[in-house]
């Protein structure tokens, strides 16, 4: 397949404890090559040295909305994809990255100046309360099978 044909995906992750890009390098183990016929992998900290976010056909984005340069990079990564999925369950739901969000209001105050210190948005967003997202997939990490699946429709 020619390089111009391939698909430019990116995989991007927000706060979040990068579990399910971990996991998706398992999953590399057994398809990356065959999937490396039909794209072009342009962006993933994880495997390789950082890329312009330009002209994405797909960006697999894990994690939570939880400060101001993350809205920044979401709004920057959907500006620059066709497709966005969201992926796990941190990615979907904001939990349990950003349980912050079920505080009370005295453990908000013991974390208040954290909050400030790193410009923590008030609340911390899915990926869909901040961008349009195209697609998701489950689980804590990802599910093997259901991302499988739904990158697969995307290639």
């Amino acid at each position: 397949m020619d390089q111009n044909t391939k698909k430019r995906v990116g995989i991007f992750s927000l706060t979040c404890d990068e579990g399910c890009s971990i996991f998706l390098t398992e999953i590399f183990n057994k398809k990356l090559l065959p999937w490396l016929e039909k794209m072009e992998l342009v962006y993933f900290l994880s495997i390789k040295d950082k890329a312009e976010i330009k002209d994405l056909d797909v960006a697999l984005v894990e994690g939570v909305v939880t400060s101001e340069r993350d809205k920044e990079d979401i709004e920057n990564i959907r500006a620059n994809a066709k497709i966005l999925i969201a992926m796990g369950t941190c990615a979907m739901t904001a939990l349990p990255s950003g349980q912050r969000n079920n505080f009370n209001i005295s453990q908000l105050k013991e974390i208040e100046g954290h909050l400030e210190k790193y410009n923590f948005l008030p609340k911390a967003l899915a990926l869909k309360d901040a961008v349009k997202v195209d697609d998701e997939i489950i689980g804590c990490p990802i599910d093997k099978n259901k991302f499988i699946e739904i990158f697969e429709k995307y290639l």
